[in-house]
């Protein structure tokens, strides 16, 4: 009997799908390995529950209490249990049978549990490992980037970006959007470049109404828009383009592994420091905190970041340098296996 691994995380509006989509990469990965792998997903069960079946995932949906979690980990094939994030990290990892293996996935940089492994992806996450004084293995930085497979199915750097008069851009704020910044953005691209813009809504996005006018606000502005409602195949969207405009959560690994220049923003708090160590860095444009920006300061970001194309190819060059296509299997081999 294969040894078997829950994942629990949960999506919904408002925090979005990427902790689902990071877990699953990790599915994939030690499902290959030959475990048994539970997905235990909770939060909006429709959205959930389409973007599994659209990539062929089976999942366990449900509104998982903490009890429940605990005894499930208690099936003496549980080899190990994967928590994403601290709130739930906190109400299970205590709990845990001894012989489980626990690992926590976290973006803060925070997390004081005593656990097997805690990863956290972000390229900044090196310079965090005092935040898990208890962690006996620490996986940090772009060496684990969770990537699913319909991302790494394309080899590394496959976007080859051109610098024709009219660049195409994808336009993506996660698997919610719960800013909307996807609107805004439509509404605010200038007309000095005209663009061709595709537009990425993701299974728990919201706002059709103020969506279809910011359509309508860019074509006018001479761009042309093609919507893509939870598209099957993201990473053909990304490897076709010539930049992105997005935020600044896990999007920017899959663009950085696929060499796809970004002008990104944080829309959620946890985002806001790796956005700005990014632009410090020069990996990505922007990094701004995109509720505290004014529209002149975003228009003006936008036109800068369309109009530098050396600028964009040297952005490129430097976060194609720090993703590869390998960190899945390592935080399984390392942390689990």
């Amino acid at each position: 009997m294969r040894s078997r691994i829950l994942f629990r995380a949960d999506a919904s509006h408002d925090i979005g799908f990427g902790h689902v989509a990071r877990v699953c990469a990790l599915i994939e990965e030690a499902d290959a390995q030959g475990f048994e792998c539970i997905a235990m997903f909770g939060g909006d069960a429709s959205a959930i529950r389409s973007w599994a079946e659209d990539r062929q995932l089976p999942i366990d949906l449900r509104d998982w209490s903490p009890t429940q979690v605990v005894q499930a980990a208690e099936h003496p094939r549980v080899h190990a249990m994967v928590v994403d994030g601290p709130e739930l990290a906190s109400m299970v990892v205590p709990k845990l049978p001894d012989r489980v293996r626990s690992v926590i996935i976290d973006d803060g940089g925070k997390s004081p549990l005593s656990c097997a492994a805690v990863i956290n992806h972000n390229f900044h996450a090196p310079s965090l490992a005092a935040g898990y004084p208890a962690a006996r293995t620490r996986l940090l930085g772009r060496r684990y980037l969770m990537l699913r497979k319909d991302i790494r199915r394309y080899m590394r750097g496959s976007c080859r970006p051109a610098h024709g008069a009219r660049l195409r851009v994808v336009v993506t704020f996660g698997g919610s959007d719960p800013v909307n910044a996807t609107a805004r953005t439509l509404a605010l691209l200038p007309p000095d470049r005209p663009l061709e813009i595709v537009v990425i809504a993701g299974p728990g996005y919201r706002g059709e109404e103020a969506l279809r006018l910011a359509i309508r606000t860019a074509t006018d502005a001479g761009h042309t828009v093609d919507l893509r409602r939870s598209p099957d195949d993201p990473g053909a969207l990304f490897v076709s383009a010539d930049a992105a405009i997005c935020s600044a959560g896990g999007t920017l690994g899959e663009l950085a592994f696929l060499g796809v220049p970004a002008l990104a923003y944080a829309i959620v708090r946890d985002q806001l420091i790796p956005a700005r160590i990014q632009v410090r860095e020069g990996l990505v444009a922007g990094g701004r905190n995109w509720l505290e920006t004014e529209d002149d300061v975003l228009r003006a970001d936008m036109l800068s970041f369309l109009l530098d194309d050396c600028r964009r190819a040297t952005q490129r060059q430097r976060a194609l340098a720090t993703a590869d296509s390998d960190g899945a299997h390592r935080i399984i081999t390392e942390a689990i296996a």
